[in-house]
């Protein structure tokens, strides 16, 4: 069984088996950011009635880009909640919406981010589904101000990542970087310098938090982390 894993009061990290999607308790009703692999659906669902709250009760989902391990879900909870809105960044938008395949990445340095890149990092298309809202750089969702989408590319093209304001700033930084054994490259980049020039505009940012797709939360002095890692 899932175990939900409390980032701070009312934001909780979901681990769905290689990926993490993170569940907030907002004034409008629940927000997902990202939905795991295809046929997570039910596990999140669990989640969210373990947490006391109706099904119903999730409001919106944040895509933070098209990769199957965040978006292979959402078709199916839109399926099973048609009032959710889903949310993405334009340039990621038709690939969802039309299942195409993903745009190709190349590893990144390293042993381990290359036998990680063999393994997982070919991907294949998500299960279509509409996406309700397309975010930019700097817009807020339309359900709250205390989330802003912020635009970083290198991963993936169109990943967003998102601030909240609560809490001395928790950033959701997507597949920017990974803290799996230490603040790290992910394991592939559709190009790696603009990974890289993401990384530094991270640190640019006052946010005392970050939570990852991959690994676990830095709980202190989060953007200063991202400050020094390319030094």
């Amino acid at each position: 069984m899932m175990k939900i894993k409390p980032v701070v009061d009312g934001i909780y990290l979901l681990p769905l088996k290689n990926v993490n999607a993170y569940l907030l308790e907002m004034e409008q009703g629940l927000v997902l950011i990202d939905t795991g692999l295809p046929g997570s659906e039910h596990e999140i669902i669990t989640a969210i009635e373990s947490l006391g709250h109706k099904r119903e009760t999730l409001k919106s989902i944040l895509l933070t880009h098209c990769h199957t391990d965040h978006a292979g879900s959402a078709a199916a909870l839109k399926r099973m909640l048609p009032h959710v809105k889903i949310y993405a960044n334009a340039m990621d938008a038709d690939i969802i919406e039309n299942g195409l395949q993903m745009r190709p990445m190349t590893s990144a340095p390293g042993l381990l981010n290359k036998l990680l890149f063999r393994l997982f990092g070919k991907g294949t298309p998500v299960e279509p589904v509409q996406i309700d809202v397309r975010l930019a750089d700097g817009e807020h969702p339309d359900f709250s101000n205390d989330l802003m989408a912020v635009h970083l590319p290198g991963h993936c093209l169109g990943q967003l990542g998102f601030l909240h304001s609560g809490h001395g700033g928790i950033m959701f930084v997507a597949d920017v970087a990974t803290n799996m054994t230490g603040l790290g490259f992910s394991m592939g980049y559709e190009d790696i310098e603009v990974g890289k020039q993401s990384i530094r505009q991270l640190g640019q940012y006052d946010f005392g938090i970050a939570c990852f797709g991959h690994g676990r939360p830095i709980m202190r002095e989060a953007s200063r982390r991202f400050q020094h890692m390319l030094r």
